[in-house]
């Protein structure tokens, strides 16, 4: 990243004296002058001296987004498949094309986009059972696409939208199954299938010189219950045939690269919204810091009702964003990676002492904002969004000589709401501080370990149905690149 240093201009005082006119300066003056009449009475009235803060910009009418694209893009891929018996978490690589048609209405933008990506998406457990058997399942995804529809909000050459619609995923199963005990048998099984399930997702987007725009993409993927065949041999028997059942969720984050065919439509400009000025220009990239403490439940309902319990912790990370903004709105989207400790436990005694615990070790949050000028430097604004969370979580259980410790971890999706002030307290920066409420719902956490409970003894698993809720409160600063 260039860490070009740029500056915010004071704004030109009505009336002020010129100096040193020449040519060019006459006529940036007269257009100047034209521009200040035609605000009317609202920038008449706000007689504010000169800050170093720039007004928020008109539109920029020699750019529009209408007509056909097509690109490519590259990204990263996390998420979790959920078998009958085991989770498993997926990631890796993609990449592939993109194609879609956009049409601008004065600042609002509606548009259709198909896309395939190629995905080294994959993941594999394995786990042994009492020493008696040894069960490994793997799933890949091969390949990705969407149909969505896109809705944004243009501001000359930057661009912010949502998106939804429709996903597809073609995927390889396999599955095997060694037993010792009570005698040697092997179970050897594989497939395939297509799937279909619906994405949501939201982007920021700007337009370079000659057709070309750059964007930074963020998609949720949800594949629900869905049924597929297996084929395969058993040692004892032979050729074999079962039904799975899985469901998927995937998070993709994706950077990528549009050539809009035929020239920007110059000729039809986009006329700028009537609106007071503000002082401060939120439109563009920003990267910054945070920090700030959760609580929450914790809530392993194997075991309602004493299952619950309190989660606390603090948290440090950073986030990276782009806003639009469109006269006293601000429409942007964020994404967020923080680090910490937001844990808690509870002990159940029930025959002996059984201790639950969760822990939050990172939390990631995309997320999309709207919010509103209130004078020239403060921003109020709500989000909302996806969010997803690396948890792990044990269980003990010790009754006189007899125990059982098991553990493990998950990704965990779910939503996110939230609401913050931000002030901008010097040209290029900023501080906030923001309130998130976060539902995690319920999902199977998959923990590992061992028994020693006659006659069950050796390594042993449990799936535990757990659900979660989290409250966030933060500070942090942003660093605005100049639009």
């Amino acid at each position: 990243m260039v860490a070009a240093e740029m500056t915010r201009e004071a704004a030109p005082i009505p009336g002020g004296p010129p100096t040193h006119l020449q040519g060019n300066d006459m006529k940036q003056l007269l257009l100047g002058t034209i521009g200040i009449l035609s605000l009317g009475n609202a920038a008449i009235a706000a007689d504010v001296p000169a800050r170093a803060y720039t007004k928020a910009p008109a539109i920029d009418p020699t750019y529009n987004w209408t007509g056909f694209y097509a690109g490519v893009h590259a990204g990263y891929g996390l998420g979790g498949t959920e078998w009958q018996i085991l989770n498993i978490r997926t990631d890796g690589a993609l990449g592939g094309v993109q194609a879609g048609y956009n049409q601008q209405i004065g600042n609002l933008l509606l548009g259709i986009e198909a896309d395939i990506s190629f995905s080294g998406i994959k993941g594999n457990r394995t786990l042994n059972v009492l020493n008696q058997a040894t069960l490994s399942q793997t799933s890949q995804i091969n390949w990705l696409s969407t149909v969505t529809g896109r809705i944004g909000f243009a501001n000359g050459r930057w661009l912010t939208y949502a998106k939804g619609g429709f996903a597809w995923a073609n995927e390889d199963h396999s599955y095997d199954v060694q037993v010792s005990v009570p005698g040697p048998d092997r179970i050897t099984l594989s497939g395939s299938e297509t799937r279909r399930g619906w994405v949501v997702g939201a982007g920021m987007e700007y337009a370079l010189a000659n057709n070309w725009s750059l964007r930074g993409e963020y998609n949720f993927i949800n594949f629900p219950d869905h049924d597929f065949d297996l084929s395969g041999t058993q040692s004892s028997t032979g050729s074999i045939s079962t039904t799975a059942f899985t469901k998927q969720t995937v998070h993709l984050v994706k950077l990528g690269a549009n050539y809009q065919f035929g020239a920007p439509d110059a000729a039809k400009p986009i006329p700028p919204l009537q609106y007071a000025q503000t002082g401060f220009n939120w439109t563009g990239f920003y990267l910054g810091a945070q920090a700030g403490y959760g609580s929450g439940q914790g809530n392993w309902r194997d075991y309602t009702p004493v299952g619950k319990f309190s989660m606390t912790g603090g948290f440090g990370g950073g986030q990276i964003g782009a806003n639009v903004q469109l006269g006293v709105i601000v429409m942007g989207v964020e994404g967020e990676l923080v680090g910490g400790d937001v844990g808690g436990g509870t002990r159940i005694n029930a025959g002996g002492n059984l201790d639950i615990s969760s822990r939050t070790d990172w939390l990631a949050m995309a997320t999309a904002r709207i919010g509103i000028v209130t004078n020239e430097r403060w921003l109020t604004y709500l989000k909302g969004g996806v969010a997803v969370a690396g948890d792990h979580h044990a269980i003990s259980v010790v009754s006189g000589p007899m125990y059982v410790n098991l553990d493990g971890s998950r990704i965990h999706t779910g939503y996110v709401i939230g609401a913050g002030v931000e002030y901008a307290f010097a040209p290029n920066w900023s501080v906030k501080a923001e309130y998130n409420y976060i539902g995690f719902g319920h999902d199977k956490a998959s923990l590992e370990g061992v028994i020693n409970a006659p006659p069950m003894v050796g390594s042993y698993y449990f799936n535990a149905d757990i659900a979660q809720t989290m409250q966030l409160g933060k500070i942090g600063v942003n660093y605005h690149f100049a639009p």
